[in-house]
């Protein structure tokens, strides 16, 4: 007897239990709370197939269970499921109320409540029907309710889609829903008019440049586009909003394109192909990869179709993270930027991949995360890419500047020098314009080089040519003339003291010892000049003469600055010519020729 009490017991516990588990408290809306969602448990039940109709599944409210409305419910195309609410609005409140869905992927959703007649009426709403049959078209399905009364309202809504998914209901007021609409159209707006800018930009400048570089950028703007319009909805409610066929495919198609994109555009703006070969092909590779995953879509069912997509992100998002990283540690400031502009997008991408595997909840507000973080990176990587186009220009200035400029040194090469010289030579004959021909040597750059390497001795060289551009202005060209020789043409200079001066100065830095160089390292000048204003000399005997002269020089002298004297010069041009009359040129030098003692520079000590 006490066994079979016990037992009877235990039986009417257990209908008690499954009683309060069935039970459904109403949801009471009011305007005051804004937006309103079931707080923590909601009225479920997973029916096998398609769905049974309406009818069938209200004569049945038992077969629906208490469950956490956060969570992800294990649907499949196999199986459908309902969810039950039961909606009484307060008497201040506005009857006219709204349902949303914010999941802009999601298959179907449709709500069935009673009309005016007590008939039971269903709206649908997702990627499978056509956003214009929609009953409110918009970005994700959307329903209005009828709430004419206060008393208490049972709604059913029947959820189905190809993959788990987490339901997130809400209900607002018809007018802090329109102006939740507007705020998300406004945003979505920002981020394609951002993107739309940026593409201009790069039409704009390949139009210019005719650069292929250019229409890579404009390819992979546009996908990102794509991109922001098919997760969003965007496309559904305003591209194709008649082929529900386009809506399905393109959130599937669309985003892994952009997975790949991502990754050959990462690649080709940190240019690991010379420092990292290797990955740098596994980048290209797997980029390319994104389209013959394509093909999963027309071979395999959509829910394995998306655990491969899933893969796919997961990897790409870890690449387009470590590739800025390896650009950054080789010392490229490309890397940082686009790590910055990629790393929130990444990180979003990696959560949808682990969402789809079931290793994280199901947060629906991951995907508004990647599209604000997409809208981000947008002005992050326009500076990447000014950053990247202006260090590409830079090199091809210094290729094409290979024929006229000095590899190591950046001054002109010897035949462009000379060239210059000619001109100064012959425009001083012509119209008398004070000028002065320099010529520069490092004296120990060959012990230096003997001492120390190459290495050693080429640094040395770069330092003489930083010391050659603190005397010498803008205007005035200089060359290199041979090994550790440099040549100057100095504009202006009308005096020996003025340009002794100068040469001076230059001889004194050059005995400060060199900066990060042990032992210490200091340059010795010799420096060989000729005034244009005294004589106008031979440009073809001139650059010879000077050369001899520096010869002449004893490598411990204590007058390292020498003026070339005697030299040939060139005739008088005719009057008719110059404009100027022979007899005021000859008084002209007659003032100017200084003695001869005068005619070099000595360094005290």
């Amino acid at each position: 007897m006490v066994v079979v009490i016990a037992l009877c017991s235990l039986h009417s516990h257990a209908a008690e239990d499954s009683d309060s588990r069935g039970a459904l408290e109403p949801l009471v809306l009011d305007a005051r709370h804004g937006t309103i969602q079931p707080a923590h448990h909601i009225a479920l039940y997973l029916e096998a197939g398609a769905g049974s109709p309406i009818e069938t599944i209200v004569a049945l409210p038992s077969r629906f269970s208490m469950a956490p409305s956060d969570q992800a419910f294990a649907l499949t195309e196999a199986n459908t499921l309902w969810l039950r609410l039961q909606l009484q609005r307060t008497s201040p409140s506005p009857s006219s109320w709204t349902l949303h869905v914010p999941l802009p992927y999601i298959d179907s959703v449709t709500l069935f409540q009673k009309d005016a007649k007590g008939q039971w009426i269903g709206h649908a709403a997702g990627d499978v029907t056509a956003v214009s049959r929609w009953a409110r078209p918009g970005l994700y399905p959307e329903f209005e309710l009828q709430l004419a009364s206060t008393e208490v309202v049972e709604v059913f809504i029947k959820v189905r889609n190809y993959k788990a998914v987490a339901v997130p209901l809400k209900l607002q007021t018809a007018e802090a829903r329109e102006s939740q609409r507007q705020i998300e159209f406004v945003l979505i707006g920002v981020v394609l008019g951002t993107l739309l800018m940026v593409l201009g930009n790069c039409c704009i400048q390949y139009a210019t440049s005719k650069n292929a570089i250019e229409a890579y950028y404009i390819a992979y703007i546009t996908i990102s586009a794509c991109v922001v319009c098919a997760i969003t909805g965007f496309a559904g409610a305003f591209v194709w909003p008649d082929s529900p066929v386009w809506t399905n495919f393109a959130y599937s198609a669309i985003p892994i394109v952009g997975a790949g994109a991502t990754v050959l555009f990462t690649r080709h703006v940190c240019a690991l192909h010379m420092s990292f070969p290797r990955f740098s092909h596994a980048l290209q590779w797997y980029g390319w990869l994104c389209l013959p995953l394509l093909m999963l879509c027309a071979m395999l069912d959509r829910t394995t179709a998306s655990a491969f997509f899933n893969i796919y992100y997961a990897v790409a998002g870890v690449v387009v993270i470590a590739a800025p990283l390896l650009a950054w540690r080789r010392g490229d400031v490309v890397g940082k930027w686009l790590l910055f502009a990629y790393g929130p997008q990444s990180v979003g991408v990696m959560v949808v991949a682990a969402q789809g595997f079931g290793l994280l909840p199901p947060w629906w507000q991951v995907l508004h995360g990647v599209v604000l973080a997409i809208g981000v990176s947008v002005p992050l990587m326009l500076h990447a890419l000014h950053l990247r186009a202006r260090a590409r220009h830079e090199a091809e200035d210094r290729v094409n500047a290979l024929g006229t400029q000095d590899a190591l040194t950046g001054l002109l090469v010897k035949p462009v020098f000379l060239n210059l010289v000619q001109r100064a030579i012959k425009r001083a004959q012509r119209d008398q314009e004070p000028a002065a021909i320099v010529l520069v040597e490092v004296v120990n750059h060959g012990r230096l080089k003997q001492l120390y390497g190459e290495a050693v001795a080429e640094q040395c060289l770069l330092r003489a040519v930083v010391k050659l551009h603190r005397v010498l202005r803008d205007v005035d060209p200089a060359g290199r003339v041979s090994a550790a020789r440099f040549g100057m043409v100095l504009e202006g200079v009308s005096t020996r003291q003025a340009l002794s001066e100068r040469m001076v100065s230059l001889i004194a830095s050059g005995l400060i010892p060199l900066p990060q160089l042990k032992p210490e390292v200091s340059l010795q000048f010799h420096i060989a000049c000729v005034m244009l204003n005294e004589s106008v000399p031979n440009p073809d005997t001139v650059m010879g003469l000077l050369s001899d002269l520096l010869a002449d020089i004893a490598p411990k002298s204590r007058r390292p600055i020498r003026f070339l004297e005697h030299f040939d010069t060139m005739p008088a041009s005719d009057r008719s010519d110059s404009g100027f009359d022979a007899e005021r040129t000859a008084s002209f030098l007659a003032t100017t020729v200084q003695p001869s003692h005068a005619m070099t520079q000595q360094l005290p000590g």
